[in-house]
């Protein structure tokens, strides 16, 4: 609780015995914070009227990256993405992402999150995501390491998906495949 940096005034009401805790809606409870009351419920409702619009409308709505990294987390990305193309490729001079086209790729493109894990009933849920299980691999392997062929995996997955072809994704698993497609149509 906020400790006040002044005391109340005295009370000055009638001539009657009367205490202010009486008008008081919980104890300590002081009137300079009226004002702030009433904007913060009106930015949640536009929010959910705005989800709420976007939704009868069947809009896609991105909605902002959870994941709020600084740039040193990016960096043990790319340093991460740097040497695993040495140890798959034997070299990382087919890298061509610097440490903000990281940034890019891991906050726009996959949001923070695997591209295996993009559901959107989670968003919100997990906070405590970090970089400490994620990396860069390449989607296409006989592409360069460029904005528009990286995927964002787990360890694992991308253990995974450094042992299988992308013909073997696309027969196995066309919803992911497409999506991916999707996402790295825009970069």
């Amino acid at each position: 609780m906020e400790k006040p940096k002044a005391k109340l005034l005295p009370f000055q009401g009638s001539k009657e015995e009367e205490t202010p805790s009486d008008y008081q809606i919980v104890p300590g409870f002081r009137v300079r914070i009226i004002p702030v009351l009433g904007t913060i419920p009106a930015i949640f409702g536009q929010v959910m009227a705005s989800y709420v619009v976007t939704q009868l409308a069947q809009l896609d709505f991105q909605t902002e990256p959870i994941v709020n990294l600084d740039l040193d987390h990016y960096r043990v990305l790319h340093h991460r993405l740097l040497e695993h193309e040495e140890l798959i490729y034997g070299s990382a001079k087919q890298v061509l992402v610097d440490a903000e086209e990281v940034m890019y790729i891991v906050k726009e493109l996959w949001r923070g999150r695997s591209a295996r894990d993009q559901n959107m009933k989670d968003t919100g849920r997990k906070m405590w995501r970090s970089v400490n299980e994620l990396m860069l691999v390449r989607w296409d392997k006989s592409k360069s390491a460029g904005v528009s062929n990286l995927i964002l995996l787990k360890f694992s997955e991308a253990d995974a998906h450094e042992s299988t072809t992308l013909d073997q994704i696309k027969d196995e698993e066309p919803e992911f495949h497409a999506m991916v497609s999707r996402v790295l149509k825009r970069a």
